[in-house]
Parts: C-alpha cells; sequence; structure tokens
C-alpha cells in the first residue's frame, strides 16, 4: 500500500503524543496523508501546529489536516485509530464517587465493574456510530482501538459492526519495564525502581526482557519470561525473588500483583489496580499492604486542553528539537506498529493485541475478547495459539470476559434487564439490591451522554 491515509478520530488524547513520536521515525509513512478529528477548534489547532512542525523541518511529506467532522476525515482512509473518549476526567471520578457510595472499592474504575458498565453506556454507542461510518465510508479500513472501556467496545464490535478491527493496550510494556526493575535487568536509575504508578506510565521496557502474555484486557498473566539475549527461561528465577521477598519490597505498583503471584503461580499483568479490580480475592490487609488505592484521576497525565498541547508544540522550532522529540519514547509508543506491520512485506510478530478469541486460548470461550500475542501483516491479523491457561486463572478471566460480552450487549441496545444482571454477575457485588441501587445511580449519572438507555 503506498501512501496510505491514517485518520485519528480523538486526536486530542494523549496518545496523539505518542503516536506522532512514532509517525516521524518510521519512513513507511512518508508521503501520507494524516488527518485528526477533535471537536475542540484551539486544540486541534495546536495538535496540528505540532504536526506539521514536525513534518516541515523532518521533510516527511505528509498531508495532514485536521477537522472536526469524522464523516469528511473517513473518505479514503486505510486505518482509522480510536483514541475517543467522553468527558473523561470527570465522569471517570464519578465512577468512584458512585461505586464508593454502594461499598465497593475499585481501584482502577473505568474498565472493570459497575465502572466498567457506567463506561460502557458512554463509549459503546459512539464506537458503533464510528463502526457504521466506516462500513458506510471506508468498509476495508482497519479500526484500531485504544481506549477503554477496550474489550467491552470489542465485545460490542463483534456483534454489531461489520469492521476489521484490533484492539491495543500498552499494558505489556509496563509489565515489562517492571520485570526488568525487579530483575535488575535495566540500565535505568535506581530511584525509578520506586516511581509511582504515574511515572511509570512514561516508561517503556529496555528490551532485555521477552514476556508471553495471555488474558483478557487489565487482567492478563505472563507464562513466560526469557532473557531477550539468550533465551533463558527467567521465570523461576523471578519466582524464587519472589517468593523470598517482602511485599513492601516489591516495585510499587506491582506489589499486589507479585504477592498474588505467589498464591496463583503466574503474574497478573499489567499493574496493581488493574489486577485489582478482576481478582475479587483482593481484600482490606493485602491491599493496605500491598499500598492499593484508588487512581488518582486528578494527577492523570491525559486530556491536555489547547494550552497542554501549546506547550508541547512550543519545544519544536528546529531539526534539533524535532529530532529530540521524536527519538524520545513512551509507553503506548507500539500502537503504530500495528499499521507498520500491515504496511510491510510479510508478517510480522506483535506482543499483545486484543481479538475474538477463536481458539487462541483454548480453554477460554470462542466468543469473548482475550488479548494475546498475534501475527501481523499486509491486511491481515492472527492470533497466536497460546494454549490453555491453568484453570484457576482461566476461570478468571472466563467470567471477567463473558461479563464483557453481556456488558457490550446491555451498552448496545440500552437493555436496563441485561445491565443488571451484568452487575449482579460481577463478584465484588454479590447482592442484587446492591446491584439495583448500583444501576439506578449509574443511570442518572449517564442521562445527560448519548447513550440507548
Amino acid at each position: 500500500m503506498k501512501n496510505p491515509k491514517v485518520v485519528i478520530i480523538g486526536s486530542g488524547s494523549q496518545f496523539t503524543e505518542f503516536f506522532l513520536q512514532e509517525y516521524f521515525k518510521y519512513e513507511k509513512f512518508k508521503g501520507s496523508t494524516l488527518v485528526f478529528v477533535d471537536r475542540k477548534p484551539e486544540r486541534l489547532k495546536e495538535e496540528l501546529r505540532l504536526a506539521n512542525k514536525l513534518n516541515e523541518v523532518l521533510e516527511w511529506n505528509v498531508n495532514i489536516s485536521g477537522t472536526g467532522e469524522r464523516l469528511e476525515a473517513l473518505e479514503g482512509a486505510d486505518f482509522v485509530y480510536c483514541f475517543v473518549a467522553v468527558n473523561s476526567n470527570e465522569a471517570w471520578d464519578m465512577e468512584f464517587k458512585i461505586s464508593q457510595k454502594h461499598g465497593l472499592n475499585p481501584f482502577e474504575a473505568y474498565t472493570g465493574g459497575a465502572a466498567g458498565l457506567s463506561f460502557a453506556m458512554r463509549h459503546v454507542p459512539l464506537m458503533l456510530d464510528i463502526c457504521y461510518d466506516i462500513e458506510k465510508i471506508c468498509p476495508d479500513a482497519w479500526l484500531i482501538l485504544d481506549n477503554n472501556p477496550l474489550a467491552k467496545m470489542l465485545a460490542a464490535i463483534q456483534t454489531y459492526a461489520n469492521v476489521k478491527f484490533i484492539g491495543y493496550c500498552n499494558g505489556h510494556e509496563l509489565m515489562g519495564t517492571a520485570l526488568e526493575q525487579f530483575m535488575d535487568m535495566t540500565d535505568r536509575d535506581e530511584s525509578l525502581k520506586n516511581a509511582d504508578p504515574i511515572e511509570r506510565e512514561f516508561m517503556v521496557p529496555s528490551g532485555s526482557i521477552d514476556i508471553l502474555l495471555a488474558g483478557i484486557n487489565h487482567i492478563q498473566w505472563a507464562l513466560e519470561i526469557k532473557d531477550s539475549k539468550t533465551g533463558e527461561d527467567l521465570y523461576p528465577k523471578v519466582m524464587e525473588k519472589i517468593y523470598s521477598t517482602k511485599i513492601s519490597d516489591f516495585p510499587a505498583g506491582y506489589r499486589f500483583s507479585f504477592e498474588i503471584a505467589k498464591d496463583f503461580g503466574l503474574i497478573p499483568s499489567p499493574a496493581d489496580n488493574h489486577a485489582g479490580d478482576y481478582i475479587w480475592c483482593v481484600d482490606d490487609k493485602i491491599a493496605s499492604d500491598a499500598g492499593l488505592e484508588p487512581y488518582p484521576v486528578s494527577l492523570w497525565f491525559g486530556g491536555k486542553d489547547a494550552s497542554g498541547w501549546r506547550k508541547v508544540a512550543d519545544k519544536v522550532d528546529d531539526k534539533r528539537s524535532a529530532l529530540r522529540y521524536v527519538n524520545e519514547r513512551r509507553t503506548g509508543w507500539m500502537n503504530l506498529l500495528i499499521a507498520h506491520h500491515m504496511l510491510s512485506d510479510g508478517p510480522k510478530y506483535f506482543p499483545a493485541i486484543n481479538i475474538q478469541n477463536n481458539g487462541a486460548i483454548s480453554n477460554l470461550s470462542d466468543d469473548i475478547i482475550v488479548e494475546v500475542p498475534a501475527i501481523i501483516g499486509p491486511d491481515f491479523v492472527s492470533a497466536v495459539q497460546v494454549g490453555p491457561l491453568p484453570e484457576p486463572i482461566a476461570a478468571i478471566c472466563e467470567l471477567h470476559g463473558r461479563i464483557n460480552n453481556i456488558v457490550a450487549d446491555a451498552a448496545a441496545t440500552g437493555s436496563k434487564d441485561i445491565a443488571l444482571q451484568a452487575l449482579m454477575l460481577d463478584p465484588f457485588i454479590h447482592s442484587v439490591t446492591k446491584a439495583k441501587a448500583l444501576l439506578e445511580d449509574i443511570l442518572q449519572h449517564n442521562k445527560k451522554y448519548d447513550t440507548r438507555f
């Protein structure tokens, strides 16, 4: 494919910043067309200013434009990246408050549990509308999602739309970073070993460890851990160190995950706040020992306004500063590799995609969305067949995977009955009275948004 057209819907996202760092690294995107879609004109102007500066000084010859209307952007698209979020920070904060009001204690609060249902109510209809536009305007385009609640949106797309899609999550990058730090296989400054999860989210692995991860989004499990240079199986050494280490001495943000590995024999991924919202045996003691606390929404690094984007764009004013910007690499950088591999001549291995199972994990249902490695090539993606998960781990993934499908149905159809059933199946709730009260508050919270309820 020569001179592809790439569209970013929700280009005001922080992921666009990382995306641009990669777009101007890979020569396959020279001479391409790149279109930003952002409904906030002032912010869009600054995004375009950054992209145009990079394009000009690096001589990439990209045809760059921006619009607030996705219909005009989609014409002729080959790849549609979706970073869109619906009033993310304000709504996300409310998910915590609603859950806590009913005695729940979520740590991540945007993909699992009651919060995941609420997020899905807002995002599934939007994603389906985008899919219907793609079906009409650019039916051969690939839709690549990098937004949440990822598995629930993908579950809705596989049932209610007809587009080619992949979901990407940067969790494998976070887990790689944590394991390198834990095993002293990184040249990063020692002080970063105790980086909090927000700081950690800007890091990427150094590449000294290869991990095979499989499961569902936000609760994968490390099946293999190897030295990337020698191929040595590091799992025995990792587990030996885990068993001999106190929870307080684990890297921050991974204390719960590594401690729970002592009981399950495998390490959950991608981080404590995610795993804590899916592994329902978490209790107050282990949460306290691990320093597990609700994610600090007010400190979230995403959601830049126009002034935030202006600060980024102001740093690029010549070739030297452009190269410095492009050569930075932060978590999330691999999402562009999906399109890159599809533009390549032959198949390439990719460490983690979200896709319908269809036997990739042999003891999970075929119709749930799983997160597994894949082979990506010209206009195709094929999940790696990883075999069965250990039965206790499969049980966790199967339940949450089926709940994802049920939530997707509820959000796509506007069915209060199905939404209630999803809450009643949630192992953290275990009360029909609480489930009904939660649903009423969630529906009230989402009244001002475009849902199907």
